[in-house]
């Protein structure tokens, strides 16, 4: 039996071709500077609380201020008030800001080459649509690295929300 896990909630704002303008309400992430294990580590237990939480998807990857950063996202029963704080330093808690993204949805595994050609194509989108981008695409990863056969992966880039 398969499990599933639970996946970000964003409503469909726009339809393309090949993207779609999305909103993302706040949700409660976890971030680290590109290690996976002070996060997995944090959601299998190492917080203030003890407490086990499950996986969810997409894992955000990308570039903050100049450092390579991997967040996870909380399920999402968490929120400011009830999230268990981080123990470890190597990880930060903090609840996203809302906003409005252009994504572009892509298969297989998310080689520096696949991540550079989709966030060429996304910037080639927000050109011919007339939309304002905001910061640097973010790789958004669906599945396990163990999943070979029908992989999901986004590029995302928030979008100036008067540019619509």
């Amino acid at each position: 039996m398969a499990q599933t896990i639970e996946t970000q909630k964003y409503t469909v704002i726009k339809e393309f071709d090949k993207g779609q303008i999305r909103y993302y309400p706040p949700v409660m992430k976890i971030q680290s500077n590109n290690n996976f294990g002070s996060l997995f580590n944090y959601i299998s237990g190492n917080n203030l609380n003890s407490e086990k939480i499950s996986m969810t998807s997409p894992v955000y990857m990308g570039d903050g201020d100049g450092n390579n950063i991997m967040e996870f996202v909380l399920p999402q029963v968490y929120n400011p008030n009830n999230a268990p704080a981080a123990v470890s330093n190597a990880v930060k808690l903090f609840e996203s800001e809302p906003g409005y993204f252009l994504t572009l949805e892509f298969g297989g595994y998310a080689s520096s080459r696949n991540v550079t050609y989709y966030s060429s194509e996304l910037n080639k989108i927000a050109q011919k649509h007339n939309i304002i981008t905001i910061g640097k695409p973010i790789l958004l990863v669906y599945d396990s690295p163990y999943k070979v056969i029908g992989r999901k992966n986004e590029m995302i880039i928030q979008i100036d929300e008067e540019s619509i």
